[in-house]
């Protein structure tokens, strides 16, 4: 992967989360929601996300450096899910969990969501 795409709700649920919690990186944001959502052992629900509107990041610097680590913990997913590995599986799999993540922490009640996110980027 190269880039990125986040749907322009996501785009919206970025700005509402760094208004909260004052944390400037879509970045790390997005690595955060990627990790809540791939803790949830549920599948996330198949969506056809338009992008119309939305945002671009790049793959190196939303992963912070950690290109293999992320594609792995998608692919460890993916296969225990019982699904095929592909490039466009893993995009397709990220994107799901990414903007589940961003739902996640965007329904999150302002004080649980930033003793939960400043406490867990902190060790980062």
């Amino acid at each position: 992967m190269e880039r990125v795409k986040l749907t322009s709700a996501a785009r919206n649920q970025l700005s509402t989360i760094k208004r909260r919690t004052g944390i400037e990186h879509n970045n790390a944001i997005c690595r955060h929601a990627l990790c809540i959502s791939l803790a949830n052992p549920s599948v996330p629900p198949n969506e056809n996300f338009s992008f119309s509107g939305g945002l671009e990041i790049d793959w190196r610097t939303l992963t912070g450096g950690q290109e293999d680590l992320y594609t792995n913990l998608l692919i460890i997913r993916l296969l225990n899910e019982g699904n095929k590995i592909s490039e466009e599986s893993i995009r397709q799999a990220f994107i799901l969990h990414v903007h589940r993540g961003l739902s996640y922490l965007v329904s999150r009640r302002d004080d649980d969501l930033l003793v939960e996110m400043s406490s867990t980027l902190s060790k980062n």
